[in-house]
């Protein structure tokens, strides 16, 4: 939904601005503020009677998480482009590579990846006729010997028509490889909650806003909450708030913003 990162702080701001109102401050604007270096406020709220509120908005981001992600989604597009050198894909078609040990290193070599690609690629042509009229899961057996010490069983399901796939993918193939599902650690959200507090701490403005994408935290804030109301048990700012919504306009629409008052 964002495209720059002023358009994100005065959204960002436009929300908070919305609490304050409800609860009877009489807002009269918001003021994006174009040089917000040395920890300086990222936007103002104009308040009548010249009073006003300086905020900094920043985004919990689990970068750790991400990276790993982002590897897990590149292995699966070379995978897929191997798969449409070998058969045709009419309909799209969700892919469970189903692990004897969910380990990221599983295909590393080539000979692996191009066996895998070679074994979905099976399993999708000889079912194309059962995924084609029913969205039953259909379970294929491996037949390379090497590949069925990782891998014995690959489950398919077609996709029914305006759905989406949870699984990453493209060109009506979506592949879980299960560890690019793996979810974040409880380390993954300390760390980024020290990052936060290390880099806002001590900053000029009075309130400080932390948001996040609800999907990238798997939709569960609340370990986040805690650790966020711990880390800013002692700081400079008089108010500490964290927002989750959905970062797709459609998505924005549908789904209610959580709020939380870390301070």
């Amino acid at each position: 939904m964002f495209t720059h990162k002023k358009t994100e702080e005065y959204f960002v701001t436009s929300l908070y601005a919305q609490i304050l109102i409800y609860n009877n401050v009489p807002v009269v604007g918001i003021e994006v503020c174009e040089d917000d270096s040395d920890k300086g406020a990222d936007t103002i709220i104009k308040i009548l009677n010249n009073e006003f509120k300086e905020i900094q908005i920043t985004r919990f981001t689990l970068t750790e998480y991400l990276k790993r992600r982002k590897v897990a989604e590149k292995q699966v597009d070379n995978l897929i482009s191997k798969i449409l050198d070998l058969t045709k894909v009419p309909v799209p078609v969700n892919i469970t590579v189903n692990l004897l040990k969910i380990d990221s290193a599983s295909f590393k070599t080539q000979k692996l990846e191009n066996a895998l690609a070679k074994e979905i690629a099976k399993a999708i042509h000889n079912n194309q006729a059962e995924l084609s009229s029913s969205n039953n899961l259909v379970n294929y057996a491996v037949s390379d010997e090497k590949l069925k010490h990782f891998t014995p069983l690959l489950t398919l399901q077609s996709i029914p028509k305006d759905f989406h796939s949870n699984f990453y993918g493209r060109d009506n193939i979506f592949i879980d490889l299960d560890f690019d599902n793996i979810n974040f650690t409880k380390k993954d959200i300390e760390d980024e909650c020290l990052n936060i507090y290390n880099k806002k701490n001590g900053g000029k403005a009075k309130t400080l806003i932390i948001w996040a994408d609800t999907f990238e935290i798997l939709y569960d804030p609340k370990y986040i909450i805690e650790r966020l109301t711990y880390q800013f048990k002692e700081t400079t700012f008089d108010e500490v708030l964290f927002f989750n919504f959905y970062n797709s306009l459609h998505l924005y629409l549908e789904f209610k913003i959580q709020t939380a008052q870390i301070k």
